[in-house]
């Protein structure tokens, strides 16, 4: 059976005027439907390719003037084949068929230059996602360079406006917006497509009072425009972060609680996640080998997947093996539940495949113990006297023994109340006890990319100052 038989663009997302690319997913999908073709014809056991086409505009502002407007756009095939157990990988950026035959010629050469991976290969038939439905992702905003630029110029506006004694200034605001669409097949008959779009504004923001200057940066993505934040917001935002930290003064070494913001917990979450990937599981390259039902966490405490969210940042219908993924507990109430795997890792653990090729997707960090009044105020009160981190700055967590070392800035917090900020100090620990000591978990959930955390109380942390 052909590929391009199976190849199911949606016919609504194939008009071009309402999106910057100029190609439609039945344009893309003809293209990865004659590179699988072309790729079993020169010889090779399997293969799997993937055609990609993105567009948008770009726009940064500064001093009330447009810095930079760039209107862009790109298109790549990828394909890979097998032959005996050996693996090759090519790419082009045009599309015609010369081009394509130059790519698969020059996949299978390199395939034949390489010893044999007897797990390396296609995904097994079954785990394919033939009927999985479509996740809506696109959402394209049409938007012109003129009104991008109005919405970083209003970003800058309302960083100048805000109400301050001492000096703030942007560096630089700006918007996006971004259109993508892609086809993937196999051949194993396999073919899917899809489309997405990403909105993004932001700001970086510099404070000054006398010769001490500090920064800030706020930004909003979506991939709907109606759910960024407002440009007021965002300017709002990005002004405070660097005025809020002025006179931020050093921490002495010692012991006390760490609120980690909502803003920033992110890393602990990805970190965590990060030992729970097949390659980490298989070279043992981790705190935590042989992972499965293993205690991670505190009791309360459930880490979710869910790759179907519609218009999640991190969603897919399927991986970039066309494996399904599925919406899945990684931690259940402490215990590790699940693994991150691609086909091969898969293989190599004697498992199957996560529909992780790719990546993880959309994760949430969720507690029995949070309560809907558990806002950020809430959180601070529970935690009484202690650190308040906003920032990080650099550091380093060690895989093999978890140790936990980070440069962080944020406010001193006694009796729930800030009394002012700090930085210049490290924050130290053992990430798998830090996950196991979490005593609570806030309801100021906030998404940074495809991960949502509210914020994190762990109840003792070594501070290390002057």
């Amino acid at each position: 059976m052909s590929t391009s038989s199976l190849c199911r663009p949606v016919e609504a997302r194939n008009a071009k005027s309402d999106t910057y690319l100029l190609q439609s997913e039945a344009d893309l999908a003809k293209a990865v439907t004659y590179a699988i073709e072309k790729s079993v014809a020169s010889g090779a056991s399997g293969a799997i390719a993937r055609v990609s086409e993105g567009g948008g505009i770009s726009v940064t502002v500064a001093k009330g003037k447009v810095k930079n407007a760039v209107r862009d756009g790109n298109q790549s095939l990828q394909i890979t084949v097998f032959e005996n157990g050996r693996t090759g990988v090519a790419s082009s950026e045009s599309l015609n068929r010369a081009a394509i035959d130059r790519v698969v010629e020059q996949a299978i050469g390199m395939a034949r230059q390489l010893e044999p991976d007897t797990e390396a290969g296609l995904a097994d038939r079954d785990t394919l996602a033939w009927t999985t439905p479509d996740v809506p992702l696109f959402a394209p905003s049409g938007q012109t360079a003129e009104a991008l630029a109005c919405a970083a110029l209003a970003i800058e506006e309302a960083v100048l406006a805000t109400p301050t004694a001492d000096a703030v200034r942007v560096s630089e605001a700006g918007a996006t917006s971004q259109d993508m669409r892609f086809a993937l097949a196999t051949s194993q008959g396999f073919c899917r497509t899809g489309s997405s779009s990403a909105q993004h504004r932001w700001c970086q923001t510099i404070a000054q009072r006398g010769d001490a200057m500090t920064q800030g940066h706020w930004s909003s993505v979506d991939r709907q425009q109606g759910g960024l934040d407002t440009e007021d917001y965002i300017g709002r935002r990005a002004a405070a972060q660097a005025l809020d930290m002025l006179g931020a003064e050093g921490l002495s070494t010692r012991r006390a609680p760490v609120l980690v913001d909502s803003t920033v917990a992110s890393s602990l979450l990805r970190n965590l996640c990060a030992q729970l990937t097949g390659t980490a599981q298989f070279q043992r390259m981790t705190f935590l080998p042989d992972a499965m039902g293993q205690v991670i966490a505190a009791p309360h405490v459930t880490i979710v997947e869910d790759p179907f969210e519609p218009f999640g940042l991190a969603s897919a219908t399927f991986d970039d093996e066309g494996v399904a993924g599925a919406r899945r507990d990684i931690v259940r109430d402490g215990v590790v539940a699940g693994l991150f795997l691609d086909t091969r890792m898969a293989r190599k653990l004697a498992r199957k495949s996560t529909g992780n090729a790719g990546g993880m997707r959309n994760l949430s960090l969720v507690s029995n113990k949070s309560g809907s009044g558990d806002d950020l105020d809430a959180m601070l009160r529970k935690m009484g006297t202690g650190l308040w981190l906003t920032q990080f700055m650099g550091g380093s967590t060690n895989a093999a023994t978890g140790g936990y070392s980070q440069a962080v800035g944020g406010f001193w917090i006694e009796n729930g109340q800030v009394v002012r900020p700090v930085h210049g100090f490290t924050v130290a620990g053992n990430l798998q006890e830090m996950f196991k000591s979490i005593a609570a978990v806030g309801a100021d959930v906030h998404r940074a990319g495809g991960a949502r955390v509210g914020s994190i109380l762990l109840p003792d942390m070594q501070i290390a100052g002057r």
